[in-house]
């Protein structure tokens, strides 16, 4: 049986998905801004890696766990708060506020084009 195709993916949902790069590479660089060489490398993958386990268990598409919305959104927003918050901590504080509102703002649209 070939894969289905998704279905109604739009521009909003390709910006969507570099949202969810570009929270993988901010906490990748914030966790350099913890340690110098080596280890803060690894401490920036190590947060990257826990933000794709949550995103992959609760929000990704294909998710057998994936949350329903609103639950989806606020947990979202929380996820996105936090790494915020992390991107502050490593001296990213501007890439951390740009990207918080970037991303809230975004899935707050996808959210209001479910309904």
């Amino acid at each position: 049986m070939p894969p289905e195709k998704p279905v109604d993916l739009g521009p909003l949902d390709a910006i969507a998905f570099l949202i969810e790069l570009a929270m993988v590479v901010l906490l990748v660089l914030a966790g350099h801004g913890f340690a110098d060489g080596w280890q803060g490398w690894a401490v920036g993958v190590f947060l990257a890696m826990v933000a794709v386990g949550i995103w992959a268990q609760w929000m990704a598409p294909t998710s057998v766990r994936r949350l329903d919305n609103p639950t989806r959104y606020v947990v979202q927003v929380m996820l996105f708060l936090t790494v915020a918050l992390y991107a502050a901590a490593g001296g990213l504080v501007w890439w951390g506020i740009g990207f918080a509102v970037v991303a809230i703002t975004v899935f707050g649209a996808l959210l209001r084009d479910e309904r």
